[in-house]
């Protein structure tokens, strides 16, 4: 036994330590001769036992001076640019072996590097610990949502489907968050991560716009033959989807669906917004300028209504904070002011625009093009509802669209609403824990993104962060696909350690007219005074 594991110990337990490993490689062989004859139609099965073992000896491992910061940082970067920029439907199919997403060949290496390093590094599990404690409550909201997906493998009908679906989760999701958590204490790391979202989305326009005159996407004649191809799911993507009724060729980019990419651009959008009202140059603020309105007619070429609120949703609440921030920053100017009393009247004439005035009304609410899916919104509801009270602690991880059976005029199993989708999988806690988790990281983006002493330009990004996680959790009331949720934990990963950041200051964040934050006195008990 490898030191410091090995122990003195007594002849009879050396003996029963040596009958076990003996009784231990008995069980190997006859495991992998169990996967020899059941290959490759087993392969989860025997494969899945194996995780917990491997997380056991991730965590016995000693505490080490070699320290895999690196791998997880360049890791965490290419997942990010993946998400952003690889089309999710695209896997890598090789013979006898499962589908290889890009999520699965960056993501599982990320996850496996920061589990080593929390194991083997304490000043890294306490940066991560302290980053995630910042936000009360969150690290035990984020433990309990990683619980209950892990129970419901246990109460699904089809056990496997469901532990593939909590993988992919724990990968992109959960590990995602603690990376980020991590990754975004270093001054530079949002500004970076914000910059490449930005020209990330530009550049996809730009895609959107060529796909719109192609009508298809322009690698769908080009996709190598080892790309899993042959799924119906895959085959609509890449020859595109139109709308039904009119024939207009909806816009999708690298996402599955043409919602997809609204929402990818309508969570681009407060970033945007900010670097055109934010303590940036001039070169910046003309670029976003331009860049607004090249996204705005990308997602109308997506024609789909989520973009288009989440789009007017961003402008109407950057607008008011901005509005704020410019008062309280700007005891002499009128600007602030202004935006902030006549804001009410602002948002109530939009409202009352968006009712009248016809193009509007047909972008924002929809026209009878979309009466069929509105009614099919509702129709799922009033199923999904009794079947959640039926069965409060859930369906099992990716089983909810399933076990509520709604197909499509075309034929295709489908599920609108998220908010549906994980109270029928998780269940209704799952669904407290899952939205509580959002709206918490969203309230304190707020609270500390209106903060009058930020240290440097780089905290202000808490209020773009805020009203996309917003924006994200309107979205999700009428859109269930998960493709850009890693970019949304990645976002909740960087409030928390922009926030840690505000309070307790990190070397690099401190300006020279400013005295270095303290953290926050406890107050003394009646007791010990």
């Amino acid at each position: 036994m490898l030191k410091p594991f090995a122990v003195r110990m007594s002849l009879p337990w050396r003996i029963a330590g040596r009958i076990a490993i003996v009784l231990l490689g008995i069980a190997c062989v006859l495991y992998g001769f169990g996967y020899a004859l059941t290959t490759p139609f087993l392969l989860k099965q025997f494969l899945a036992p194996l995780l917990p073992l491997a997380c056991l000896t991730i965590w016995a491992l000693p505490e080490s001076a070699t320290k895999p910061t690196r791998a997880v940082e360049d890791l965490f970067w290419a997942f990010y640019l993946g998400a952003m920029l690889w089309p999710g439907y695209l896997s890598v199919a090789l013979p006898g072996l499962p589908w290889f997403s890009a999520l699965r060949l960056l993501g599982l290496p990320m996850a496996i590097a920061m589990l080593v390093r929390l194991s083997t590094s304490t000043p890294f599990r306490e940066q991560v610990v302290g980053t995630v404690r910042t936000i009360p409550y969150l690290g035990t909201f984020m433990a309990a949502f990683s619980a209950i997906q892990v129970f419901s493998v246990a109460v699904s009908d089809q056990p496997v489907t469901s532990l593939d679906s909590v993988i992919d989760n724990l990968i992109g999701w959960t590990a995602v968050f603690f990376v980020a958590c991590y990754m975004f204490r270093r001054p530079g790391a949002a500004e970076r991560w914000i910059a490449a979202f930005c020209i990330c989305a530009v550049g996809l326009c730009f895609m959107g716009i060529w796909e719109r005159r192609l009508e298809h996407v322009p690698w769908g004649t080009h996709v190598p033959s080892f790309f899993a191809t042959g799924d119906d799911a895959v085959q609509r993507a890449l020859t595109g989807t139109r709308r039904l009724g009119i024939g207009d060729y909806r816009v999708e980019g690298v996402e599955s669906t043409s919602l997809g990419m609204a929402e990818f651009l309508a969570l681009a959008t407060p970033f945007l917004l900010h670097y055109i009202g934010g303590p940036f140059r001039t070169p910046i603020k003309i670029a976003a300028v331009l860049a607004l309105p090249l996204v705005f007619v990308v997602i109308l070429s997506t024609q789909a209504r989520l973009g288009m609120v989440g789009f007017f949703l961003s402008v109407l609440l950057y607008l008011v904070v901005w509005g704020v921030n410019r008062w309280k920053s700007a005891k002499g100017s009128l600007l602030g002011p202004a935006i902030v009393l006549a804001y009410p009247a602002f948002f109530l004439a939009f409202v009352a625009a968006s009712f009248t005035v016809q193009r509007l009304k047909t972008i924002v609410w929809g026209n009878g093009e979309t009466a069929a899916s509105n009614e099919g919104r509702m129709e799922q509801m009033q199923k999904g509802i009794p079947m959640i009270f039926k069965r409060p602690w859930g369906y099992g991880a990716g089983r909810g669209a399933e076990k509520l059976g709604y197909m499509t005029p075309g034929g295709t199993l489908t599920i609108d609403n998220y908010f549906l989708l994980v109270a029928l999988d998780w269940g209704i806690l799952g669904f407290i824990v899952y939205y509580g988790m959002i709206l918490m990281v969203t309230w304190n983006a707020a609270r500390y993104g209106w903060a009058r002493t930020l240290r440097n330009r780089e905290h202000s990004y808490l209020v773009p962060a805020g009203i996309a996680l917003a924006e994200f959790f309107v979205i999700k009331s009428i859109f269930s696909q998960t493709h850009n949720h890693a970019l949304t934990f990645m976002i909740m990963g960087m409030v928390a350690a922009l926030i840690f950041r505000i309070r307790y200051g990190v070397p690099g964040d401190e300006l020279p007219n400013l005295p270095p934050l303290q953290p926050p006195a406890r107050p003394r008990s009646s007791l010990a005074n």
